[in-house]
């Protein structure tokens, strides 16, 4: 309390919840005070362009520089119950006289409408839960008409805009994404919006090519001493006499037990490496960037390649937090943080195939994470503007997947929405 006092506040999400006493926002997301910066009203939503909903979440956006904004409803809303049984009564809102209540129902009586046309012949509990549900969603679309300020930042990749809905009963948060007609509501392409939403799959058949002689030379290079590697042919990287400038730049997990120059068996000084848990790119500005941004200045080498390890540690602690285990400590959640993106959205995507076993699907998970992690990292790396210019200059950031048990390599190659990260306008 004292830190806040004195140092002011920093929250990490606008939440945007309903005023029902069972929806207590910081107890259920287990914060603490100036952790979120929370609006709420009966039925979470945004009635007004002139408003205080408007007001204060411009004021958290552009002052607090909050980057994500979560309009958050929950199952067994009195607002959406009463506003579906008046639209099944057919009862006009502006006949109710001598409260507010009227208005309050007005404002979202078009999601219970809607509701009921969607499922015009199911029970009434049925309809006032996809009722909410698209409440949730239509808050998202008044809060972008409203507001430039969210408009904008969600179309410079600013500002990210959710939904999501408690259960009141189970306790469990059900993350609904983006508005799925968010580039027709900014009015723009959103490639980067694209790539987060859009399910990812590998063609596993396909081999990594690239039109650069020099890329392509380094991927050979790569995928040949990893085969001595596997076979137990490597050469141990006797010495020589001149140590020849670094061909490629390696990000690797600091877990992996092997030395990666090992792995792939080149000779002392061709190789940058870098080493860190969960191969993560750390901080914009910290020293592992830093040390990258200095190698591609020094050497300008045309293949930056981020390695996963199929066995990490750190995903599978990642996966594990992902369902509320134990809190690790503060240095190791630092990392956790930054692979939880990765697993959480493999978590997403895997659980809403039904064609896995419970094995099958935890191992989908593991692997699915794992890759997507890869991208991750270079998307942060991206942020840099040393790092950018070097992609424009023929630099490749590619992907591979180190299988911890035989020693194999995967190459994956560029990432799948690259032209995406390489938008200056969402550095500006």
């Amino acid at each position: 309390m004292k830190q806040l006092d004195t140092a002011g506040q920093n929250p990490i999400s606008i939440i945007l919840g309903c005023a029902d006493s069972r929806a207590p926002i910081e107890i259920l997301f287990d914060v603490r005070p100036g952790d979120l910066f929370v609006l709420r009203n009966a039925g979470n939503t945004c009635s007004t362009a002139k408003g205080s909903v408007i007001g204060s979440a411009e004021y958290s956006i552009g002052n607090l520089n909050t980057k994500l904004f979560c309009v958050t409803g929950h199952t067994k809303c009195g607002a959406l119950t009463a506003a579906v049984q008046t639209a099944l009564a057919g009862v006009d809102t502006k006949t109710m006289t001598g409260s507010s209540i009227g208005i309050v129902l007005d404002d979202i009586m078009d999601s219970a409408k809607e509701a009921i046309a969607i499922l015009p012949d199911s029970p009434q509990a049925d309809q006032i839960a996809l009722a909410i549900k698209l409440n949730v969603f239509a808050t998202m679309k008044k809060l972008i008409d409203y507001s430039p300020m969210v408009k904008e930042g969600i179309a410079k990749g600013d500002l990210s805009l959710c939904g999501a809905c408690y259960d009141i009963y189970t306790g469990d948060v059900e993350w609904m994404g983006e508005h799925p007609d968010l580039e027709t509501l900014v009015g723009k392409e959103l490639p980067y919006w694209k790539w987060k939403t859009m399910k990812y799959t590998r063609d596993t058949s396909a081999t990594v090519t690239s039109d650069n002689p020099k890329v392509q030379a380094a991927v050979n290079k790569l995928v040949r001493g990893n085969e001595r590697f596997k076979e137990g042919l490597y050469t141990r990287n006797p010495s020589t006499p001149e140590v020849p400038d670094p061909f490629a730049i390696v990000i690797g997990g600091g877990e992996v037990r092997v030395p990666i120059e090992q792995m792939f068996d080149v000779q002392p000084g061709e190789l940058v490496v870098q080493r860190v848990m969960g191969n993560i790119a750390g901080r914009f500005g910290g020293t592992l960037v830093n040390s990258i941004e200095f190698a591609l200045a020094r050497y300008d080498p045309k293949l930056l390649l981020v390695l996963g390890d199929s066995q990490s540690r750190i995903v599978k602690t990642a996966l594990e937090q992902s369902t509320g285990a134990t809190v690790p400590s503060p240095a190791l959640q630092y990392v956790i943080d930054r692979v939880m993106v990765s697993a959480i959205r493999a978590k997403k995507q895997v659980e809403s195939e039904q064609s896995f076993t419970a094995a099958g699907r935890d191992i989908q998970i593991q692997r699915l994470t794992v890759e997507l992690n890869t991208f991750y990292t270079i998307e942060q790396l991206l942020r840099s503007p040393i790092v950018r210019a070097a992609v424009r200059d023929g630099l490749e950031l590619q992907a591979g997947i180190l299988n911890g048990k035989t020693g194999h390599v995967d190459m994956i190659g560029n990432h799948p929405a690259l032209d995406a990260f390489m938008d200056e306008e969402m550095y500006a």
